[in-house]
């Protein structure tokens, strides 16, 4: 038999449990149209956020325009409107110059004496810091006027942002190592020069050349004519170089008659052995063996070996001596001085 009580109570509890769950189920589902309802809304600001951050970098982005297109131009003063009038800029020699004024000044002067220097910049990261703080770094290529190696350096900007506008607050630029391939091509250094071929003139033939380093010694340059009786002068340029691929030295050669040959170079003493191949301007295939002696540094020997034309095979070159030319004080003409380099203020 049921007890009455006890059957109360049990239809009071359950019907607090049924209240309980039925309120639960209201709010669980208040609770999701509130989240329906507020993700487009969330997914805007978030939208909104990327938009501001992705507009920043943008104006960021425009100051280094900005800045490259004055310094082009060699105009001061648009250049250092483009700073705070507190700004400071440390140059690569580790100079502060303070002050909007100031850096116009010696911009100023800079561009005065440097009339035809060039700026690439390349922008490789921007930070924001907040809404009114970025930090931008780079590398600046600077070509000067005077002959010589670009000046490559990294900076390091830091803008702020006053009145809506992106201002330079501070701005450091680091030099950066060019390297040189010097350090493999410099045992070819006695090559430098101009040279004439001894015996050649008593067979009609006058074989001459000069030798010079390229810009920051990565190559060297050798142009040559050979001039025939009865026949055009042929010329070309040769180029020999550090391939860091293969870690060996490399040549190139384009003659006048639309030709050109690849060697590769192999130290064998004081002789090179210069394995080469190429095409003529008709289509033909070339390939020699050349071998250049050195003897002292007014003197070598060339000699060529192998020598195939389109699959035909021609007569060896015996050894040639090649003499340095005297310039006109009886000296051997020597390598130039290398070009001065262009350093921003």
């Amino acid at each position: 038999k049921l007890n009455p009580s006890k059957s109360a109570d049990f239809a009071l509890k359950n019907g607090r449990a049924v209240n309980i769950m039925k309120r639960l189920a209201i709010i669980s589902t208040v609770l999701v149209i509130v989240l329906w309802a507020a993700l487009p809304v969330l997914a805007d600001q978030g939208k909104g956020k990327t938009k501001g951050k992705k507009d920043a970098k943008q104006a960021v982005r425009q100051v280094a325009a900005a800045y490259t297109a004055a310094f082009n131009k060699g105009d001061a003063k648009p250049l250092a409107a483009l700073l705070t009038p507190q700004g400071d800029y440390v140059g690569p020699r580790g100079d502060l110059i303070k002050g909007r004024k100031e850096i116009q000044k010696r911009f100023a002067d800079f561009f005065a004496a440097n009339r035809e220097v060039k700026l690439q910049t390349t922008v490789t990261a921007i930070r924001l810091i907040g809404d009114d703080v970025a930090i931008m770094d780079g590398l600046t290529d600077v070509t000067p006027a005077l002959q010589g190696p670009p000046v490559e350096a990294r900076f390091t900007t830091v803008l702020v942002k006053r009145d809506g506008r992106w201002l330079i607050e501070s701005a450091r630029d680091v030099l950066v190592h060019i390297p040189s391939n010097y350090e493999h091509l410099k045992q070819l250094e006695w090559m430098v020069g101009d040279w004439k071929d001894v015996a050649a003139e008593s067979d009609g033939v006058t074989v001459s050349s000069t030798c010079d380093w390229t810009v920051n010694k990565n190559f060297i340059i050798r142009k040559f004519t050979a001039e025939v009786e009865g026949r055009p002068p042929m010329a070309g340029t040769q180029l020999i170089g550090w391939d860091p691929r293969e870690s060996r030295i490399c040549s190139w050669v384009f003659d006048s008659s639309g030709g050109f040959i690849e060697g590769v170079w192999r130290r064998d003493g004081k002789r090179w052995i210069v394995k080469a191949s190429g095409v003529l301007q008709n289509g033909r295939e070339v390939s020699a063996t050349h071998i250049l002696t050195y003897v002292d540094d007014d003197t070598c020997t060339f000699q060529s070996k192998n020598r195939v034309i389109g699959g035909r095979k021609l007569p060896d070159i015996k050894a040639v001596k090649i003499k340095r030319e005297q310039s006109e004080a009886g000296r051997p003409d020597s390598p130039k001085k290398p070009a001065r380099e262009t350093i921003l203020p």
